[in-house]
Order: C-alpha cells, then sequence, then structure tokens
C-alpha cells in the first residue's frame, strides 16, 4: 500500500509544479503563450470584453481582493454609469482592477484607453 501512494504520488509531482504552455513544449512562465509564426494565423490575446452597462450590472462588491489585477476590454462605455468601482471608465479600452484603490473598495483604472470625443 505504501509503494502505491508512493507511486501516486511521484506521478502527481509534476502535474501539482507544471507550467502551462501554448504551441511550446519548454514554458518559460506560468503561462508561455507561443505565436504559432503562421503568416495566415491571427495572433493575439483576447481579454474578457464587456460593454459598461454589462459591468454595471455585476454591481460593486463582486469584484474585491481577490480579482485584483484582472483585466477586461470595454467595447461600449454608452451604457451603464460611472458610479463606484466604474468611475473611471468613461472610454473604451483595456481596464485593470486596482483592488485597494479608493480605501479599498476597488476601481477599475485605464491600463490603454481611447480619448472620449
Amino acid at each position: 500500500m505504501k509503494k502505491l501512494i508512493s507511486l501516486i504520488l511521484i506521478g502527481m509531482a509534476p502535474i501539482v509544479f507544471a507550467q502551462i504552455g501554448i504551441n511550446t513544449d519548454n514554458p518559460k512562465a506560468t503561462l508561455d503563450v507561443t505565436s504559432k509564426n503562421d503568416a495566415l494565423a491571427i495572433e493575439g490575446l483576447l481579454p474578457p470584453r464587456l460593454t459598461r452597462a454589462e459591468l454595471t450590472e455585476k454591481g460593486n462588491t463582486l469584484y474585491g481582493t481577490e480579482q485584483d489585477g484582472a483585466i477586461i476590454y470595454i467595447n461600449d462605455a454608452s451604457g451603464g454609469d460611472q458610479q463606484s468601482q466604474r468611475e473611471y471608465i468613461d472610454g473604451k479600452g483595456l481596464y485593470i482592477f486596482d483592488a485597494e484603490a479608493s480605501n479599498k473598495e476597488g476601481r477599475w483604472m485605464c491600463l490603454y484607453c481611447y480619448a472620449v470625443l
């Protein structure tokens, strides 16, 4: 029985400490995404895309300290509101959640946003 448990634990060790590689057999970080280098392949990373209205529907308590650093793309800022966590969402762009902002209430902060005209 001890041998069986030892074999199971040894077999699980690579899984527990594994890194994930996409298009690579030798990942260099926790998640390593390597391009295919195919002229016809569309490359890139798509974060979750939401409208400000959809983010407003989620309320002000869904995102907290455990979501610190979450990244989203707002593709339409015409709906919803700019209350509380959404105070700085005033246009399309990439936003990151800063859980410690505004007395630890959290705020979505612009990473790369388009100017509102």
